[in-house]
């Protein structure tokens, strides 16, 4: 396939090119020369035949490159929409307007398709903020994508996708080069509930007098009489992975409470079974500072001595980010793959993105190593449903806009989230998307 020219002004280049490696290579693996353009305020993409798409820059040429855009009075104050490219959809363009007109050899389009498409993926928002919820994170509420109303939709793969449409107008078609694929992971905060005696008893003294319910503390009565835990679900979760032919990710915190488990018998017998089945194993780090760069070193150490290999794929505890400061340390520590951006009450594309995709740092300007697998959807989320049909018809919803973008539907389902009371309504949820082909 041949290459496409892309010409821009000479300014922000580190910012550009990352953008362009993300659309260009990693979602439509197509081959692109970047040239320089003295003509500021628009993107030019030329195809081999001549025939070119022309976009707004309206976001990187208004600000000057030695004060940079991290600044609050650059974030995104409306959104348009482009009607009429893709079906069924109105691609939503932060910077820039709709105008679109098409010519007979050429395209223009006002909408700011890299600087949106920038602004999604290396979250400088974040990286501005100087307010944190109570876990010290980004407060979801202040997203754009929320306030706005697109989180749940992937807008960086709806770029994409606008220049295969486009691009296949004009007799250049693109492959795809992605297949809908589903990741199963699961975090694993306690490796079980009842390790001694007196969590026994405090959990039966919780089910009477917290949660007031005879059942919930019959139901841990003959559990414990069957020698069963409710956290001790690895093997059917497993099973169900096998089944459709994935393979389960275990993200451990490492915690006083899971260590001594851990090295107990029947810690061993979980990590090994696991292992031995050929699933996967991730940290789950609590940290997520430069302060904490040596904590996060020492978890990582614990558990590759304790599953005696190395490990390379990560998940923050609350999903606790700090943009782009633990992704520094991870990177250091030789974490290859995150899978932290998402915010817990809206389900959806933090990043844009449905595929594992690389990250950038703002504050370096620099492209990084590590890259982020975005989750797409956590168990925790689906609390504010109260039946099980529409927790399923939510679930069903994000799966079919993954699938419609050839993306990766990653979810997150914690193994303390089955077999108690407050998740009881969602029985079968999990299942369901473990089974949806």
């Amino acid at each position: 396939m041949a290459k496409i020219a892309i010409y821009t002004e000479s300014k922000f280049l580190p910012e550009k090119n990352y953008t362009f490696h993300v659309i260009f290579h990693e979602i439509l693996g197509i081959d692109y020369e970047v040239f320089d353009n003295s003509v500021s305020q628009v993107y030019k993409f030329v195809l081999g035949n001549g025939k070119f798409l022309e976009f707004r820059d309206d976001f990187f040429c208004h600000i000057p490159e030695s004060i940079g855009y991290c600044d609050e009075k650059y974030l995104p104050t409306k959104i348009s929409e482009l009607k009429g490219v893709l079906p069924d959809e109105k691609i939503p363009f932060l910077y820039g307007t709709n105008i679109f007109t098409d010519h007979k050899n050429s395209i223009f389009c006002g909408g700011d398709v890299i600087g949106s498409a920038f602004f999604m993926l290396s979250r400088w928002e974040e990286v501005i903020s100087k307010k944190y919820d109570p876990c010290g994170r980004f407060p979801q509420e202040n997203a754009i994508a929320v306030k706005f109303g697109f989180i749940n939709k992937p807008i960086v793969h709806m770029y994409a996708e606008m220049f295969r449409k486009l691009f296949a107008n004009y007799e250049f078609e693109i492959p795809q080069k992605h297949s809908y694929q589903k990741v199963l992971s699961h975090d694993v905060d306690f490796l079980y509930k009842w390790g001694k005696p007196i969590d026994f008893i405090k959990s039966c003294c919780g089910d009477i007098f917290r949660r007031f319910s005879i059942r919930q503390f019959k139901l841990s009565i003959s559990m414990r009489k069957r020698k069963e835990d409710p956290y001790d679900v690895y093997n059917s979760l497993m099973d169900l992975s096998e089944r459709n032919g994935l393979k389960s990710t275990f993200y451990f915190l490492n915690s006083k409470s899971n260590e001594w488990r851990l090295a107990s018998e029947k810690g061993k017998v979980i990590v090994e079974n696991i292992l031995k089945r050929g699933h996967n194993v991730g940290i789950h780090s609590n940290y997520f500072l430069e302060k904490d760069a040596e904590k996060i070193q020492n978890d990582l150490q614990f558990y590759e001595n304790f599953f005696n290999r190395k490990l390379v794929v990560n998940r923050q505890h609350f999903l606790k980010i700090r943009m782009p400061e633990t992704f520094r340390i991870l990177e250091r520590n030789g974490i290859l793959q995150d899978s932290t951006l998402y915010y817990p009450n809206y389900p959806g594309f933090r990043t844009g993105m449905c595929i594992e995709h690389s990250l950038f740092d703002c504050e370096l300007r620099q492209q990084m190593k590590i890259k982020e697998l975005p989750l797409t959807l956590m168990d925790v989320s689906l609390q504010d449903t109260r039946k099980v049909s529409e927790a399923i018809e939510l679930v069903d919803v994000l799966m079919e806009t993954v699938k419609k973008y050839h993306g990766t539907f990653c979810c997150l389902w914690h193994n303390s989230s089955f077999n108690v009371l407050e998740w009881e309504y969602l029985d079968g949820v999990y299942e369901h998307i473990a089974d949806a082909k």
